[in-house]
């Protein structure tokens, strides 16, 4: 055995090259792990200097029933109601225009800035509302669109239905349109109470010559209600008043004293019938 191996060196030497080669190997594994540890840190930095230059949008969502008071950082005080979510620049430079985006019902109070940058607040349907110092109460809801002016000015902007249409809004005034609509929206322009559209944000929630069916929406809006009203008729009605609007059980309750209605709870059904 020995001699054949004297004979056959290339076989001693194998194990020598096997350990050249792992040793190459090794080597080659070790470099490709720096060079991907290197890249990953390499990532990591440039994310977080992307973080520190370009933040996040900030987004405040609030729960069905619960209201939320922001401040931004201009000194502007936003105002959310139940089920709402407004998102804004986390980045917010004194010197450039000012934008919001809300979905839900909000009360603005625009503070006017020394370098008259504009404030706007993007809406669902391509709505725009403009203004540089002012309040107004927006209501962003899937079935309807509505904006009253309660001080200073503002102008709406929509490109939506195939038009670009501008409305100026003067103080106590209402512009209202259906979101579902898709060919001929119906659009109202109109003057009303402004402390009506906004007594959400009080103790007691104001209705002035409100059709019922708007009452329920809004519950369901709010609150995320799941109401049945038995009478097509009582949806037509009107209704004048105001009712405690502590939590969405007050409510119900004050509708059903103020306008003499019955009022059930199955489940998680509510049923609203009038007296009989």
């Amino acid at each position: 055995l020995l001699a054949a191996l004297w004979q056959r060196p290339e076989l001693v030497e194998q194990p020598a090259q096997l350990k050249s080669d792992f040793g190459w190997n090794w080597r080659n594994y070790t470099r490709w792990a720096a060079v991907f540890v290197g890249t990953l840190l390499l990532t990591y930095s440039s994310f977080w200097s992307y973080r520190q230059f370009f933040p996040a949008d900030m987004l405040i969502q609030t729960a069905f029933g619960s209201t939320r008071t922001i401040i931004l950082p201009d000194q502007s005080v936003i105002t959310l109601n139940g089920n709402s979510q407004i998102r804004y620049p986390a980045n917010w430079q004194a010197d450039k225009p000012r934008e919001v985006w809300l979905n839900g019902e909000a009360f603005f109070r625009v503070t006017h800035q020394a370098s008259h940058a504009p404030f706007t607040v993007h809406l669902p349907a391509q709505l725009n509302i403009e203004v540089l110092g002012t309040q107004f109460n927006v209501s962003a809801r899937p079935t309807q669109m509505r904006v009253v002016l309660n001080s200073g000015h503002i102008q709406l902007k929509s490109t939506a239905w195939g038009t670009n249409q501008r409305v100026d809004m003067k103080p106590g005034e209402l512009f209202e349109a259906t979101t579902g609509a898709v060919n001929a929206p119906n659009i109202l322009h109109r003057r009303v109470d402004p402390a009506v559209y906004a007594s959400w944000q009080t103790s007691r929630l104001t209705f002035d010559n409100t059709s019922f069916a708007e009452i329920v929406q809004r519950l369901k809006d709010t609150y995320g209600l799941d109401i049945v009203v038995t009478d097509p008729k009582l949806l037509q009605q009107r209704f004048s008043g105001s009712v405690p609007n502590q939590n969405a059980g007050l409510i119900l309750d004050g509708l059903a004293t103020l306008y003499k209605l019955r009022i059930q709870r199955q489940n998680n059904q509510i049923f609203i019938k009038p007296t009989e």
